[in-house]
């Protein structure tokens, strides 16, 4: 829970510095209007999950998530209420925010959502 906790805290304080708010204000702006985001958006965010799966990876090898747990699926689960609330809602995002996001995507990796077995057909 510590490592989800500080990957959270991690993006909180990157989304909400004046270099990440300019990086997701040009990504989003640059996004509006188009069928899909551009190459560049998706290269920037696929990679920071890329960086995130071992933590999710060694957690399974410890038997402290369900073995089959869909390391990216877990961390867009992390990520996603940070991510809503800074580029969708404006509400304020702190460390509280960053907790229950990694509250939640824990909760929903223990419950097997993110295995084969529990996801939806």
């Amino acid at each position: 829970m510590r490592y989800l906790r500080a990957l959270a805290r991690s993006l909180f304080a990157w989304a909400t510095s004046a270099s990440g708010r300019a990086i997701l204000a040009v990504m989003v702006s640059t996004a509006a209007g188009l069928p899909a985001p551009p190459n560049s958006a998706r290269h920037v965010f696929r990679d920071r999950i890329r960086q995130t799966l071992p933590v999710v990876t060694r957690a399974v090898a410890r038997g402290e998530l369900p073995e089959g747990t869909d390391p990216a699926e877990m961390i867009k689960t992390l990520v996603a209420p940070i991510y809503f609330r800074v580029l969708i809602t404006g509400e304020r995002v702190d460390d509280e925010t960053a907790d229950a996001a990694a509250r939640l995507a824990l909760a929903g990796a223990r419950a097997g959502l993110f295995t084969e077995h529990g996801r939806a057909p």
